[in-house]
């Protein structure tokens, strides 16, 4: 673990080093600029002896797709006795399905955006070197009857897809007023949906100016959108959310490497709130399992998924291989869905990857019981 973790420091000073030079040139500096970072292997990193009930410490990452540039909102879905995984693609408008024998299709087109003015639509970023627009889904998961939801970004709503295959909008916003930009959801067992909004919809993001109203956390349940809680209080704009598995806590990624959890009052609002953890491996989506561990995402790389207990004591860190090959291919962690007829596979969509990893503990999995 030494070793990995002096070679992830030694990359932050290669490329910090890189920075300086690029800057003494008077070249911009961003987010994949400069150099590949110094080649990693997948590693665990044991922070409590607590991680080791959860994964065997000889445990592999094994690579089940890539070429995606940007992927996020993984699901499983069972289907007879094994079952497929759906990922969004950012930059591709759809949501891919990989088979258990690592198939990669197409599920659903023009999952992110239905209309024809792509010239305004789409969040600029980076993968790699390359200069990027996120115009598809961000987020994926089940309800009580196994239909799809999923966060239409550019469409500004979140969708369902019936077993016709017809598409049904559960909210676009409130009072004729539409949402920024729904980034991730978690389905309660009675279907009501906690959901994400920010700028991620808008080119331009909060600038845009089409902004019609503020971040938030949104529940939507039996065809009416509320808002629960106003992002200002999170000081920067939301993205994980996950419910404790019986649902009465809600936790929430927010801006410095945090994570807040609210208690969940009976009518779905929001009470007391209290910080539970801070640093590495939080910025980007989350899952529990069934013993009630946090399993975080650290977004844009590294690639890291912190896993965190109950209590908020920090287990470990899983973390995801780095390459070190031109053109860059960016190995992160966007999100992380437990999957796998038993439920003991970690799936992590890793940006140009997706990653499953055994576990030893029982995910906590949306969709119909048993």
């Amino acid at each position: 673990m030494r070793g990995h973790r002096l070679s992830v420091l030694l990359a932050a000073v290669l490329a910090l080093s890189a920075a300086v030079a690029l800057a003494q040139q008077g070249a911009p500096t961003m987010r994949g600029d400069g150099p590949p970072p110094a080649a990693a292997p997948f590693s665990i990193t044991r922070s409590d002896p607590g991680l080791d009930a959860l994964i065997d410490p000889s445990t592999k990452a094994e690579l089940i797709a890539s070429g995606f540039g940007l992927n996020e909102g993984p699901v499983w879905v069972r289907e007879g006795a094994s079952g497929y995984l759906v990922v969004s693609g950012l930059l591709d408008n759809v949501l891919y399905k990989i088979s258990a024998d690592k198939k990669v299709s197409v599920l659903l087109e023009k999952a992110g955006y239905t209309g024809t003015d792509v010239d305004h639509v789409g969040t600029q970023t980076r993968s790699g070197r390359s200069h990027v627009l996120l115009i598809g889904p961000s987020c994926a998961s089940l309800d009580s009857q196994g239909r799809l939801i999923w966060c239409a970004d550019n469409d500004r709503t979140v969708m369902r897809l019936e077993r016709d295959g017809s598409r049904t909008v559960l909210s676009a916003g409130l009072n004729g007023k539409r949402f920024s930009g729904p980034n991730d959801i978690v389905v309660r067992s009675d279907d009501g949906v906690y959901l994400t909004d920010n700028d991620f919809g808008l080119r331009d993001g909060g600038k845009n100016p089409d902004k019609q109203m503020p971040n938030g956390i949104w529940l939507i349940k039996d065809g009416q959108s509320r808002m629960v809680l106003d992002a200002t209080v999170l000081g920067g704009i939301p993205n994980g959310i996950v419910l404790s598995p019986d649902e009465r806590y809600l936790y929430l990624t927010t801006a410095k490497q945090r994570i807040v959890r609210y208690e969940v009052k009976p009518d779905g609002s929001l009470g007391a709130v209290t910080e539970f953890t801070q640093g590495p491996g939080i910025g980007d989506g989350m899952k529990v399992d069934r013993q009630g561990n946090v399993y975080s995402t650290s977004g844009a790389g590294p690639g890291i998924i912190r896993i965190t207990a109950p209590t908020g004591t920090l287990l470990g860190y899983l973390n995801l291989p780095i390459l070190d090959a031109e053109p860059k291919r960016q190995i992160c962690a966007t999100n992380v869905a437990f999957g796998d007829p038993d439920g003991r596979s970690l799936y992590i969509t890793a940006c140009d990857a997706v990653y499953r990893i055994r576990m030893k503990t029982v995910g906590v999995m949306p969709g119909p019981k048993g």
